[in-house]
């Protein structure tokens, strides 16, 4: 999985689209992040939440669907260690639960910072 890189100290922001079925039968959204330990390709139960993404819900825009914009602010990236991190979304969808694939993440240590 290629990881989606950026720099500590900048904004975070990942598209999360709805690919199928009604966004508005969507009650409830998370997303967060886990740091991944040297070596290692997963988290583990234990892992801790490194971050937890703000969740802007976003309209249909011309060839852009429907979705949500998933988003960490600058100061808390910056907070964050540079390394490899694991995120995903937990939304609640008619009285189900739908846990999306994971996405990796790169945080790099920034010059300018």
């Amino acid at each position: 999985m290629t990881p989606y890189t950026f720099q500590r100290g900048e904004t975070l922001l990942l598209a999360l689209d709805a690919v199928g079925g009604d966004p508005l039968t969507v009650s409830a959204i998370t997303a967060s992040m886990k740091k991944v330990s040297p070596g290692r390709t997963g988290v583990s139960p234990g892992t801790p939440v490194a971050a937890i993404f703000d969740i802007v819900p976003r309209a249909v825009a011309g060839d852009i669907p429907a979705g949500w914009t998933l988003n960490i602010a600058a100061a808390n990236s910056a907070a964050l260690m540079a390394g490899n991190y694991l995120a995903d979304a937990r939304l609640n969808v008619a009285g189900g639960v739908v846990i999306t694939e994971s996405v990796a993440i790169r945080l790099l240590e920034s010059v300018s910072a």
